[in-house]
């Protein structure tokens, strides 16, 4: 099928690679001029795994890219867009590069007799198809939607770093539908990238709108119920969360279920922040979302004061990792970031290191922490260091350098060996060496409730 992807971001471009790789002709659209030219030169440089190598090895022009958008809708059958839904002023998604898309893709209709697919993929509000973005390519292309053209909102579920894995990959397909049709046509295409069985929900827009931004906010809902645990773990003797949510999940599941350090990203705190707005909207009961956002953020201080709690005033921390997540540059929400912000306000010298995000760093910390270029520099250079996420990098350092560090593991992910060169180790979620018998009398005990007679 000729396909034409308008928005050739970190997921654009990724999805272009994968319809590529599964025999389509591809037409991508951006306004960035270099990156333009980089996909017709096919010299493409992306962190994301497998996408240069997709686009390496196709057809010579499996894959060709344009700033025309109306001229890749004529060219097209199909067009899939992936462009920024930016967060408001009211917390909610801006649709403006979404409603530009659709009067360029509108007015290009006007010039095509045969049927056209419209497929958002951009995180949308629950109603954003059925109150703006359908009756905006109905006027744009003086066509009716389901006679005049298909039209499905199809979000993906990916993660960055694992783009084209979340792609071909999916936990499931889902596809909110104005008309079978159009779903059939958007199902076929997936199903051709697709590498395993993977489930399919079909339903409406809306339907598919609410389901989109539901997953994301049970996600953080998830992370923050381990790292409720994670502090409870932390604070009790004899107490391991990993063997605590390790049984649990038995029943609850393991995706993004470890206690650790507070989630963060460009969507997973958005998401959760826009589900509360829409709900107040329709005026109902929005306090589980704001909970968890709200927890989110005492979570992140109560890491900052266990690392205060090692670290005295005057000494320097090193934090490993500055990046969201590991695998990505992308430093959006990122609780490295703002935990070196934050211990840089309390008086202590901060260094960082990242495998990727390093020069993204250093310009949103300027010179309030000192990047530096390896990881062994920062670890030499500090008295405390934490591990803000799990880099895989870590697991080939030789930590017999660091006799000298406390080091705070947040994620508890190196190896038994290497705890005992350092210092202390300080294995959160892992409960203390002291004696809880005081405390846990008043809780438990007859302290406060006196014998009848």
């Amino acid at each position: 099928m000729h396909v034409s992807v308008i928005g050739l971001g970190k997921v654009g471009l990724s999805f272009a690679s994968c319809l590529a790789a599964a025999g389509h002709r591809v037409v991508g659209v951006d306004l960035d001029t270099d990156l333009v030219s980089s996909v017709n030169r096919r010299d493409i440089r992306t962190p994301e795994p497998g996408v240069a190598a997709r686009l390496a090895r196709g057809e010579p022009n499996a894959v060709t890219a344009t700033t025309d958008a109306a001229c890749a809708v004529l060219e097209t059958a199909v067009t899939f867009v992936i462009v920024p839904t930016p967060s408001n002023a009211r917390g909610g998604f801006s649709l403006r590069y979404v409603l530009a898309a659709c009067d360029t893709i509108g007015g290009a209709l006007r010039r095509k007799a045969d049927r056209h697919t419209v497929a958002i993929v951009s995180t949308l509000l629950p109603g954003s198809s059925d109150r703006m973005i359908i009756p905006r390519l109905e006027a744009a292309s003086g066509r009716t939607c389901v006679d005049g053209f298909g039209y499905c909102y199809n979000p993906s579920f990916i993660a960055l770093g694992e783009v084209v894995k979340g792609i071909e990959q999916p936990d499931y397909l889902l596809i909110g539908e104005a008309d079978a049709r159009a779903g059939d046509v958007i199902l076929s295409i997936h199903q051709s990238m697709v590498t395993v069985k993977s489930p399919v929900a079909r339903m409406t827009p809306i339907e598919a709108e609410i389901t989109k931004i539901a997953s994301n906010a049970h996600e953080t809902m998830r992370v923050s119920f381990a790292n409720m645990l994670l502090s409870i773990c932390s604070e009790v003797p004899g107490a391991d969360v990993d063997r605590v949510t390790g049984a649990l999940a038995h029943r609850m599941g393991r995706r993004f279920f470890k206690g650790a350090v507070p989630y963060g990203g460009p969507c997973w705190p958005r998401d959760n922040q826009a589900l509360a707005v829409f709900i107040d909207t329709v005026r109902a009961i929005s306090q589980l979302p704001r909970a968890v956002d709200t927890f989110n953020a005492e979570h992140g201080r109560y890491v900052l004061g266990k690392v205060l709690a090692v670290a005295p005033p005057g000494q320097t921390v090193g934090v490993l990792g500055l990046a969201y997540k590991p695998g990505t540059p992308v430093i959006d929400s990122s609780f490295g970031i703002e935990l070196a912000r934050s211990l840089a306000r309390e008086g202590r010298r901060v260094v960082g290191w990242d495998p990727l995000a390093s020069d993204d760093a250093r310009t949103a910390l300027g010179d309030a922490v000192e990047v530096r270029s390896t990881v062994e520099e920062c670890v030499a250079q500090s008295n405390v260091v934490v591990i803000a996420i799990p880099l895989p990098e870590l697991a080939s350092i030789d930590w017999r350098q660091a006799g000298h560090v406390t080091m705070v593991d947040c994620w508890r992910c190196l190896p038994e060996d290497a705890a005992g060169r350092f210092r202390d180790y300080v294995p959160l979620g892992r409960g203390p060496r002291r004696d809880v018998a005081a405390w846990l009398d008043e809780i438990a005990g007859d302290a406060y409730a006196p014998l009848v007679s």
